[in-house]
């Protein structure tokens, strides 16, 4: 790639983690349009990328519950009549320690303004704050809450509160204490799109090529397709399932004019349909991608990289994904360098006894490394 910059600013051109889940402290100096990041297993990747969704949602309170929840983080407690489980906010922190002045940070680096902020404050504290500030709203209890701030906004929520009730989250005016009371106050979710490293489901396949279908990125879907198959392609549709009415599974009409299920053309042709049409929907702002080699042969790595470069610059998108695998880090090598406006960078995370520490790659450096076959996973 040339020296030539991107056309419109990153979203997160460095970022900062202080005290998340696993991460005690964390700096990448520079992320590119496409961040691949590399390191061994339980090094963090995956880490990184909830990171980065919950600043981009924000701090939003169900974020973080949805968060929780798909990592499976419960914690039980009981009385003399029953045993409760509820979601563990304690396995936010670093630590997993839930005392007063306990916080993470997320953001830019040495941008404190914009860094999103969530702590274990004390609710008596900031409610009779004197200056203009969060409000306490009807029978807020006293004691450690969660507090998520980004900016000027701040925001109390007492899940450490037994009464607290996180199925109506929703309609939580009795145990949330609010900086304003104008619901629109809250700073605006950014645009982020997640792929795990198994297969989307047809329900999110038929949401995302809804938003898709019949618009100039349509044709985007469709070259990821061609890439992983050896057939002729014309098309794509959802269509209802065979077993049942309410049932929505994807269909690819081929050249010679079958129709056909698209998970019948492999895993590797629903990965590279899955990340195509993702990228479309996430346009202005982040698509995070773990385990990016999954599902795709190694002599498509180069390819497939191309094109999420190529749709990541074209629709104003971020994108920051992971691996484990040499084959994607030499496509992505190639990929990067060839491309003449989309900025890659590959970023190896490791730890020593110093702690989480990351190992920035320019191009030039990745297109070294990957000749020379210099360990970067």
């Amino acid at each position: 790639m040339s020296d030539q910059t991107d056309r419109k600013p990153l979203h997160l051109p460095s970022l900062s983690i202080d005290g998340f889940r696993g991460i005690d402290h964390l700096k990448i100096n520079r992320l590119g349009r496409v961040t691949l990041l590399a390191g061994r297993n339980g090094v963090g990747k995956t880490t990184v990328l909830d990171a980065i969704r919950v600043f981009a949602d924000r701090g939003h309170f169900l974020s973080l519950t949805r968060m929780l929840a798909r990592s499976e983080e419960v914690a039980q407690s009981s009385d003399d009549s029953n045993v409760e489980e509820s979601l563990d906010f304690e396995a936010l922190f670093h630590g997993r320690e839930a005392v007063l002045g306990s916080k993470f940070l997320i953001g830019s680096n040495g941008e404190d303004e914009s860094r999103l902020c969530v702590e274990i404050s004390n609710v008596e504290e900031q409610t009779q704050r004197q200056l203009p500030g969060i409000r306490r709203t009807m029978s807020m209890p006293d004691g450690p809450a969660l507090m998520v701030s980004f900016g000027s906004f701040e925001e109390l929520f007492a899940v450490f509160d037994r009464e607290f009730d996180i199925d109506h989250v929703r309609w939580t005016d009795r145990q949330r204490a609010r900086r304003g009371l104008r619901e629109d106050a809250r700073p605006k979710a950014m645009n982020c799109h997640s792929i795990g490293p198994g297969l989307l489901n047809n329900e999110d396949l038929d949401t995302l090529w809804g938003e898709v279908a019949l618009t100039p990125s349509e044709s985007l879907a469709l070259d990821a397709l061609r890439l992983g198959s050896t057939f002729g392609i014309d098309g794509v549709a959802v269509v209802p399932g065979a077993s049942r009415s309410y049932d929505r599974r994807v269909v690819v009409r081929m050249n010679t004019g079958q129709r056909v299920p698209l998970r019948s053309l492999g895993d590797g042709a629903t990965r590279l349909f899955s990340v195509a049409v993702a990228l479309a929907n996430a346009a202005d702002g982040f698509l995070l991608i773990d385990e990016a080699e999954n599902g795709i042969h190694h002599e498509l790595q180069s390819a497939f990289w191309q094109l999420v470069l190529r749709a990541a610059q074209e629709h104003n998108v971020q994108v920051v994904a992971t691996t484990h695998s040499w084959d994607c880090i030499a496509g992505f090598s190639a990929a990067a360098s060839a491309n003449e406006t989309a900025e890659g960078i590959a970023v190896r995370l490791e730890r020593s006894d110093d702690g989480l520490r990351a190992v920035e790659y320019s191009e030039r450096e990745l297109e070294i490394a990957s000749a020379q076959r210099i360990e970067v996973r």
